[in-house]
């Protein structure tokens, strides 16, 4: 399985590159470097998550552009409701704390649950215990958009969770 990961990474990178000549040896040689950089960082990152981590399988990685673009879109949103509470001329925030379960199988999940929750303009992550975030968020809105549980299960997705 380690292999066959290898093996899509260099795939990946041979047909972004493009069409080599005898002179790009040299792009060739820092490609495939880089290339068992990163399958030596997959490698120390799955030993770290127990060996067996759903997280580094390649079926996992299938599904890491779903996950992307479900990212950007919220991080956009966020974004737009941020600037719109930020320009209003008079700002009306209602700051509130709430605990928010985690759902993820594994400890990486929740990690990257939280950090989701935290690189989305207007909420924080400031615990994760007990597989149970504790959120700051600046107004209901913000809230509602992590209490709805997209968020969840879009990370749970990404763990191997049903669709």
């Amino acid at each position: 399985m380690r292999l066959g990961v290898l093996a899509l990474l260099v795939a990946v990178w041979l047909s972004l590159s493009g069409p080599y000549t005898l002179h790009e040896w040299l792009i060739l040689a820092f490609g495939v470097v880089s290339v068992l950089f990163v399958w030596r960082l997959y490698l120390a990152l799955d030993r770290a998550a127990g060996g067996g981590s759903e997280f580094f399988r390649a079926s996992s990685w299938l599904r890491l552009p779903r996950f992307l673009v479900a990212f950007a879109l919220k991080v956009a949103a966020a974004n737009l409701h941020t600037t719109k509470l930020i320009l209003a001329p008079k700002i009306d925030l209602q700051p509130r704390l709430r605990r928010v379960p985690a759902s993820q199988k594994t400890s990486f999940g929740q990690v990257l649950y939280a950090n989701f929750i935290t690189l989305t303009p207007g909420t924080i992550t400031l615990d994760l215990r007990d597989d149970e975030l504790l959120v700051y968020a600046l107004d209901a809105e913000s809230e509602g958009d992590v209490m709805d549980g997209s968020m969840d299960r879009d990370v749970l997705r990404l763990e191997g969770g049903p669709d």
